[in-house]
């Protein structure tokens, strides 16, 4: 993190007293009065004339009366300012004023941060990637001075090769789940790009391609849905975007009409209601990446926090003088607006200036309304066939922000949802998904899975099968080649609500794509991507007798959702089964995964059963050398089959069904199960195994 702490601009660095500031100082539950110096001693000790004392004693009076009505009206001015509202929170800043008048008691003021990003110098990716920028560097590093000296912002900077797609997301995340109803400042410069069909602009990280293979690679850019989604989902009371990028208009649609201001009041109103505010240097069009040091936008920007702002200003004061300036110089129209999200409620962001430690000016916001939440009150009165659909969409939304690598900004979506439904499986579905990813339990699971096969593979005898967990390897759904992150995110949901599914349904070990893929890129087995043949043979070599889950999700234009998956097995690569199921807007996503989930577990079952040999056996009592590591649990049936070997040239096995056992008790490794013996009565221990029957439909 880089958090400028510079001397402050000169004209900003003088005395309170030359400055005429009320010279309180910021302390967490309040104001601290300044200190008062103490009269110098008397030159002359000794008795005072009694005339004098006279004085004294007046003049005194006179001072305790003032200091009275001074009390008073410390004590009664805030609350009725406050009357009505919540009492500041425990670390709340406080303000002076900048006029001489009186203190208004401790102000609610959020917690000021930014995030700074300036590339200049771009990856060269074999020839395939981005031009060089000017001024983009320099512009970064002007604004994140000002903004920690002038304003007094944490900030981080994230400055040319600092600036990569994983490093950006990472920020942006972490900037969206700290600081809970904080006042957050994105400043990017950069270059930027659109795409005319999907209509979606891009900001392009330090280490993005422009192109492979012919092709944009959008891959690596990062798209403008999911800086949304992200500022979406964060807990700050206002997030501010100010982008100075080609096409950055395309962040958010239509234009915020200016609206009046009338003073304090209008300030104290829009600091206390939650914002999402965007300013971009133009709209869905390229901007200059020129000037003299710094790009023109920036030098605006520049010119306008540290010399022409007044002592408290909000983002569209800032907007509007930025708009008439840009357009004089170069006929580029910046565009602001709130971003179309549930997070705003009508507030803006607020900027106040600092100096040694002092707020420049009182702004002392009321409380938020009653129930009225930083996600707004968006939704409040939704009918009933509309709050399961907001969930979903909040549930999609977090699933899209884990494709992108922003983890704990899709918990804090999911936390939102499970706080009103704590029991909603979908959504432990997701928070468990979002939580293995951030302890890195997949990849350990798998490692560890791996590991056991192998162990169990090399201790079997050679004349018996060999007892094998049942692993599915969740490779689909996808979404479309070159698919937008919600199409993306989409198909991981249907993947996270089908593991959860198969695992509780059938006992299915269910390996999930990401894990895989970074398992195989470790190995450099030679496979360029799991939709590599050879990554299919590469999995069968490191699970035997696993098989593959592929497969394609498609959205018609009416919004139907069909899903096309496919059943490989790893060790032959050949397609066992094919299945297909749709679901319209309307119908739950989670109702679909459950009905395919068991059609996929009977498919599974009868392609793939558990066989293992009766260890002991005691009456009806049998006990196996499987358990919940392969798959079995309490109520499972199972064949009984006397096995021998086969005296035919294939040297197949011979098998005879004795009767049926179903599982009583299950350890990791081990089972014991109850029998029904056919007509023939209880059979010998000597070649006794078991088969598992697929469930009926």
């Amino acid at each position: 993190m880089s958090t400028h702490d510079k001397p402050l601009p000169s004209g900003l660095n003088g005395t309170d007293a030359e400055n005429g500031v009320n010279a309180y100082k910021i302390k967490s539950g309040g104001l601290a009065a300044p200190a008062v110096p103490e009269s110098p001693p008397p030159a002359h000790p000794g008795p005072a004339p009694a005339a004098p004392r006279r004085r004294a004693a007046r003049w005194t009076a006179a001072w305790l009366a003032l200091a009275a009505v001074a009390l008073a009206v410390v004590w009664l001015v805030p609350r009725a300012v406050r009357r009505g509202s919540e009492a500041p929170r425990a670390g709340d800043e406080a303000v002076s004023t900048g006029n001489g008048g009186a203190v208004r008691g401790a102000a609610a003021l959020p917690e000021y941060r930014a995030l700074v990003i300036g590339i200049n110098q771009y990856d060269p990716a074999d020839g395939e990637g981005w031009h060089p920028l000017d001024t983009a560097r320099a512009d970064a590093e002007a604004v994140a001075g000002i903004l920690a000296g002038v304003y007094g912002f944490q900030v981080r900077t994230l400055l040319d090769g600092e600036a990569s797609r994983a490093a950006i997301l990472n920020a942006l995340d972490e900037l969206a789940t700290t600081g809970t109803d904080g006042a957050d400042l994105i400043y990017f410069a950069g270059h930027g790009a659109f795409d005319e069909k999907l209509n979606e602009g891009y900001w392009i990280p330090a280490d993005a391609r422009h192109r492979i293979n012919g092709r944009d690679a959008k891959e690596d850019w990062l798209w403008n849905s999911t800086i949304t989604r992200l500022i979406g989902a964060s807990q700050a009371r206002h997030v501010l975007v100010l982008s100075d990028a080609c096409y950055s208009g395309a962040l958010f649609r239509g234009d915020e009409p200016l609206r009046a201001q009338g003073g304090q009041a209008w300030y104290e109103r829009a600091i206390a209601r939650p914002s999402r505010y965007l300013i971009t240097s133009g709209g869905i069009e390229p901007v200059l990446d020129s000037g003299s040091g710094h790009s023109i936008f920036a030098q605006q920007v520049i010119n306008y926090l540290q010399h022409a702002a007044p002592p408290v200003f909000s983002a569209s004061d800032l907007g509007s003088a930025l708009r008439e300036r840009v357009a004089a110089l170069t006929g580029q129209m910046v565009q602001m607006g709130p971003l179309p999200l549930g997070g705003h409620s009508g507030g803006e962001f607020v900027f106040i200036r600092k100096q040694g430690g002092i707020r420049l000016a009182a702004v002392a916001p009321a409380g938020r309304e009653a129930g009225e939440g930083l996600r707004g009150a968006a939704g409040a009165e939704d009918g009933a066939g509309e709050a399961p659909r907001r969930q979903e969409e909040t549930l999609r939304a977090a699933a899209e922000l884990l494709q992108a690598g922003a983890p704990q900004a899709a918990g804090n979506l999911v936390a939102g949802v499970l706080r009103e439904h704590a029991q909603d499986r979908m959504a432990l579905a997701v928070a468990d998904a979002v939580g293995r990813l951030q302890r890195r339990e997949a990849r350990e699971d798998l490692q560890k899975l791996i590991g056991q096969v192998a162990a169990g593979g090399g201790a079997a005898r050679a004349a018996a099968p060999v007892t094998r967990p049942r692993v599915l390897a969740c490779l689909g759904p996808e979404g479309p080649e070159g698919s937008t992150p919600g199409a993306a995110g989409a198909a991981r949901l249907y993947r996270i609500v089908l593991r959860a599914e198969l695992e509780a349904q059938a006992g299915i070990r269910v390996i999930e794509r990401e894990a895989l893929e970074s398992l195989l890129q470790e190995q450099q087995l030679g496979v360029s991507g799991l939709a590599d043949p050879a990554a299919r043979l590469a999995i069968g070599r490191l699970l035997p007798a696993s098989v593959l889950l592929l497969g394609d999700l498609m959205v018609s234009t009416a919004g139907v959702e069909t899903l096309y998956l496919r059943l490989v097995d790893t060790e032959t690569t050949q397609v066992l089964a094919s299945l297909t199921a749709s679901r319209r807007p309307d119908e739950p996503l989670d109702a679909l995964c459950s009905s395919l989930a068991s059609r996929l577990a009977q498919r599974i079952v009868a392609l793939k059963p558990l066989l293992a040999p009766v260890t002991a056996l005691e009456g009806t009592r049998l006990q196996a050398s499987f358990g919940t590591f392969h798959g079995a649990r309490t109520g499972q049936v199972f064949t009984v089959l006397a096995r021998l070997p086969g005296t035919g040239e294939d040297g197949a096995w011979r098998e005879e069904p004795v009767g049926t056992a179903t599982v009583g008790r299950a350890a990791e490794q081990a089972c014991e199960l109850e029998a029904a013996w056919g007509v023939g009565g209880q059979p010998r221990l000597e070649n006794l195994w078991l088969r598992e029957v697929a469930a009926e439909p």
